[in-house]
Formats: structure tokens, C-alpha cells, sequence
């Protein structure tokens, strides 16, 4: 079975929220059965092309966009855990505080259809709850089918798998009951999460 073409995008917060993002990456690519773009992984071809080119040439090849959400702030919220330092630290590429806004503007431009606006999926970091509390899904985002980590991990990998033939919905199920993802994989990604609290 091929990969799975999937582009991933988030907005340039820290490099903590850019540690779980590249976690979901590396675990989509990994475990997920996807062959996932991310401009950290491809900024050679981002100098090369530009943001908007890169962007619109990934978008386009992917079968799916995921937009990963900013992180919901609570008021005068601290951080739970202290800093871990066993992650590597990335540093935040330039092109991700192009990338965002230009996958907003994308979302905006395929809203007039619900075929071409159901390629953008939004994943959520962490504690459902307090997305919930917080509201703070930007209003291009609204629409589109929402998935949030870890929570839907799995929905959302067999999600990814799905598809349209002949006006049938089968799915591809690489991630069958009783097929367990690498352990460490998920720790990977949990922790990564975790750190966002």
C-alpha cells in the first residue's frame, strides 16, 4: 500500500509546539502509513520555491492539509511541567511565519466548495477541555473536520487512509483492533503533547 501525501501546517509559536508537531510528523510518517511534508523537514525547497510556491505545490500533491491549531492560552496560565531538555531543540524555520497565514488564506479560497474544502483538516494539541473553554478556533477553521491529539490519534490516522472509489467509502485499515503502534512512538508523541500543558 503507498503512503498516504499529506502537509502538514502550524503557526510559529515556540519551539515546544514545534517539538509536537514534528512528534505527530515523525508518527504519522513513521506508524501513520503517510508520507508527510513539513516545512522544518523541507526548508531547502521552501528557500529554493518561496513559501506561497512551496505551499501551494504541497497542497496541492497532498491528499490531505493538516492545520495544526495554536495552542489554546488560558489567562494567566503557567506551565505544568518544567522544561525537559531530552527533546532536541529545533529551531522555529522562518518560512513557518509565512506558511500559516498563507494556509488560512487556502482554507478561505476553497470555502465556496465543500469537496475541495474537505481536503483542510484542523488537529488540536492536547486537553480537548480546555479548546473548549478557550474558543479560540480562528473562524477560516470552523468548517473543517477537527481532530484532536491524542485523544482521535487513531481516528485520525484510519481517516487519512479513507477513500472515495466509485462512489464507495472503504477504508484501508492499516490500523486494525489488536495492531498495536510502536510504543515508543506514542510515548514520543504523549510527551511531546504533555509539555504543551
Amino acid at each position: 500500500m503507498l503512503p498516504v501525501p499529506v502537509l502538514v501546517v502550524y503557526p510559529a509559536e515556540d519551539s515546544a509546539f514545534q517539538r509536537a508537531v514534528v512528534a505527530l510528523a515523525e508518527f504519522l510518517q513513521w506508524q501513520g502509513g503517510c508520507r508527510v511534508a513539513v516545512d522544518i523537514w523541507q526548508q531547502g525547497k521552501i528557500a529554493e520555491l518561496g513559501p506561497m510556491r512551496w505551499l501551494t505545490e504541497q497542497a496541492k500533491a497532498a491528499n490531505r492539509v493538516l492545520i495544526v491549531c495554536p495552542q489554546a492560552k488560558l489567562p494567566f496560565s503557567y506551565p505544568s511541567h518544567p522544561p525537559n531538555y531530552c527533546f532536541p531543540t529545533h529551531s522555529i524555520p522562518a518560512a513557518a511565519q509565512d506558511l500559516y497565514p498563507l494556509v488560512l488564506n487556502m482554507v478561505v479560497s476553497h470555502a465556496k466548495s465543500s469537496r475541495d474544502l474537505a481536503k483542510f483538516w484542523v488537529v488540536r494539541l492536547g486537553d480537548w477541555q480546555q479548546y473548549k473553554r478557550c474558543g479560540n478556533l480562528v473562524p477560516e477553521l470552523r468548517a473543517c473536520k477537527t481532530f484532536c491529539v491524542m485523544k482521535d490519534l487513531n481516528k485520525l490516522c484510519m481517516s487519512l487512509h479513507e477513500h472515495m472509489q466509485e462512489n464507495k467509502r472503504i477504508s484501508t485499515r492499516i490500523l486494525k483492533p489488536g495492531i498495536a503502534y510502536s510504543e515508543k512512538s506514542v510515548e514520543t508523541l504523549r510527551e511531546a503533547v504533555e509539555m504543551l500543558k
